[in-house]
């Protein structure tokens, strides 16, 4: 990376570094750090790592940018915090506690803090003043942040698939593969090939006109260069993907003459009449914008879908496993640095319990009436055995079967899957909710109900609760 050095001005607070592909520059911003010693070691820190070039200028931006939540946090709760002396386990807890609170996507989250981390733990391996002299991080902070319902998430609404497929097909039809069309053409093939490969979204925004292969059997296949760990894979596709990377290529081949680029993602703005890659950012608010909303793609309950590629990923992966392929065989598929990732997948789906599944969300199960519970034998409950599982609103199974861990918290009932209530309970948990939002500051500040993370996470359970078994009755 010595090329970049002589772009780098450490008296500035912004750096503008070229990327090492054809997209966007890289744009460095330190004006927000707010004061000086923070100034002058974040950019020491990020020179130091430029110059050494253990981490890409790609990752190094990102942990430029997402760096601002932590000290948006910091101004937020008025920490005093003059350097990073002291920070300590108890300020990176409370940090942990506000991203979960505050960022929805694990995977942002998870980045913010590797940020945090990367910046402290650089500045304490070179033992520099203003720095902590103790251990701040005790190893659980990914994790936590990365924790989500996989259940409700990892899997598309078999409603919105059915929306999504019949959306692409009617679109298709509508596209003339022209480059006054591009955009068109470009968000349609996108989303078709993401949805039938489940490859990452930066995977899909790096392809070349020359990506469709075909096997000794004369079978697609498509080669995917991943910038994330610079690997290439050659993975099978159907025809829907061959077509729609056919109908870009043609799209875009005078444009990608032009500008002497292999690479077929590129999109035109109309207000400075030009023709540039198409990035992440932009390629996300068009599925909402451009496609979901332009289609009136709806849930089950008629809502507009909340709709990322990456769930086409985890859907494309589970899929496999459920269809008989090996965990080590979807790895290596979907890329996966690791058995971890694919794991997940395993743990989410197998087709003769998907109606179980469908019960099944962070509250635990919601049933018509406890009659219909029986113990791990199958058999129906006794009146001893169903007394002893009752409580004030449901009923917990761990009386039932012992093979649950212990109750952790105040309302850990409603994250748990031995949780179960029926109508019968409704008032009760109209009452829990209005308690909870009548007292919401005096619980805060008592520190009643955990974190205000905790106490919000609890509302939206009831809200589910409740909904659902307003419906039931």
């Amino acid at each position: 990376m010595d090329n970049l050095l002589p772009l780098i001005d450490i008296r500035k607070d912004k750096w503008i570094l070229p990327s090492s592909s054809d997209l966007t520059d890289y744009t460095f911003e330190f004006g927000y750090l707010p004061n000086e010693w923070f100034k002058e070691t974040i950019k020491k820190i990020t020179k130091e790592n430029i110059t050494i070039g253990r981490l890409k200028s790609s990752t190094l931006h990102r942990y430029n940018y997402s760096l601002k939540l932590f000290f948006e946090f910091i101004d937020n709760y008025d920490i005093n915090l003059y350097t990073f002396k002291d920070v300590s386990y108890e300020l990176i807890e409370g940090f942990v506690h506000y991203l979960l609170a505050n960022v929805d996507s694990s995977s942002t989250r998870s980045v913010i803090m590797a940020s945090l981390k990367h910046h402290i733990k650089h500045g304490q391996l070179f033992e520099w003043e203003g720095f902590p002299t103790y251990e701040v991080f005790d190893g659980t902070e990914q994790s936590t942040l990365q924790t989500e319902d996989i259940l409700k998430s990892m899997l598309i609404d078999d409603v919105v698939m059915d929306s999504i497929d019949s959306s692409l097909r009617q679109w298709k039809f509508t596209i003339n593969p022209v480059l006054e069309n591009l955009n068109e053409v470009v968000l349609w093939t996108l989303i078709t090939v993401i949805r039938h490969t489940g490859i990452r979204l930066a995977e899909a925004l790096n392809l070349k006109a020359d990506c469709m292969n075909r096997d000794l059997m004369k079978k697609h296949l498509l080669e995917i260069v991943s910038p994330k760990n610079e690997t290439e894979r050659f993975i099978p596709v159907n025809k829907d993907v061959a077509v729609a990377i056919e109908y870009l290529c043609k799209a875009s081949e005078k444009l990608r003459f032009e500008l002497k680029t292999e690479k077929i993602f590129y999109h035109h703005q109309p207000q400075k009449n030009r023709y540039i890659p198409l990035q992440q950012y932009e390629a996300r608010r068009f599925l909402k914008k451009k496609f979901i909303e332009r289609f009136e793609i709806k849930d089950s309950n008629g809502e507009l879908a909340v709709l990322t590629y990456h769930n086409f990923r985890h859907q494309i992966g589970t899929d496999l496993l459920n269809n008989g392929m090996s965990a080590f065989e979807v790895m290596q598929y979907l890329g996966h640095e690791s058995m971890h990732s694919t794991r997940l997948y395993a743990k989410v789906r197998k087709d003769r319990l998907t109606k179980e599944y469908k019960k099944l969300g962070f509250i635990g199960v919601i049933k018509q009436s406890t009659k219909d519970i029986f113990d791990k034998n199958g058999n129906k409950l006794d009146s001893k055995k169903l007394l002893m599982a009752q409580l004030p609103d449901g009923v917990c199974a761990k009386p039932i079967s012992t093979k649950v861990i212990d109750c952790k918290k105040p309302n850990a009932c409603l994250f748990c899957p031995k949780f179960i209530t029926t109508p019968e309970f409704l008032d009760t948990h109209i009452n829990h909710l209005e308690r909870i939002r009548a007292d919401k500051e005096r619980y805060l500040s008592e520190d009643l109900l955990g974190s205000e993370y905790h106490l919000q996470e609890t509302e939206k359970a009831l809200e589910d609760i409740i909904n659902r078994l307003t419906v039931l009755e």
